[in-house]
């Protein structure tokens, strides 16, 4: 048997099919119900197969969660990168890319709003979400350096590690109160493309040698 982190790999396309079935039952009932919740056999059921079946794939619903968590990355870098060559492709300006990436950023969790909630609620009491969420950070941080380091011309930073370390920070903030916390920003008086725009902005002045006056 092939286990790792308690997550089966198979070799069989039949297998890792209806293993996939399992991590996107498992995907939308987190978003549902919450990790506490939804239960192993809730899973099953929804991905069509038997209780007894989810075992031999996961070891239990946390190795499934943990699955959903390394599922969300890949939608998301590989969106990233789609997007990374498009922009590269159409020459695009870094002003007009911040603007791009802050919106795509928001796009992407929105699709697993509920999802990305149940991570929040876990990064403190739970090690291994944590850690996950850890290293997730890291190759985001460093996919932002190398972004930035190429148009180093274009920069009024100095230090591209500590920027693409902010800018990933305000990424994440933008996100979180627009798409997990709505109800805050509109008790705050915001609506989700002033804030946007603001961002952009900010992150415009932060690091552009040269920032336009303003728009995308």
């Amino acid at each position: 048997m092939n286990w790792e982190n308690g997550e089966y790999r198979p070799q069989q396309a039949r297998a890792e099919a209806r293993k996939e079935r399992l991590v996107e039952a498992a995907l939308a009932l987190f978003a549902e119900k919450g990790f506490h919740a939804a239960t192993t056999k809730d899973i099953a059921a929804s991905a069509g197969v038997a209780t007894g079946s989810f075992y031999r794939y996961f070891r239990d619903k946390k190795a499934v969660f943990l699955a959903c968590m390394h599922r969300s990355e890949e939608r998301i870098m590989g969106g990233v990168a789609a997007l990374a060559r498009r922009m590269e492709q159409d020459r695009v300006p870094l002003a007009r890319e911040l603007d791009r990436l802050v919106r795509f950023t928001v796009e992407a969790h929105r699709e697993v709003r509920g999802f990305h909630r149940e991570v929040l609620q876990l990064l403190i009491a739970d090690a291994d979400v944590a850690a996950l969420a850890r290293e997730r950070e890291t190759r985001v941080r460093a996919w932002l350096a190398r972004l930035l380091a190429v148009r180093r011309e274009q920069l009024r930073v100095d230090d591209v590690e500590a920027a693409a370390a902010l800018t990933l920070d305000v990424l994440e903030e933008a996100a979180h109160r627009a798409v997990i916390f709505e109800a805050d920003l509109r008790e705050a008086g915001l609506d989700e493309e002033r804030l946007l725009r603001n961002v952009v902005d900010m992150l415009r002045r932060y690091l552009l040698a040269d920032p336009p006056p303003g728009g995308p």
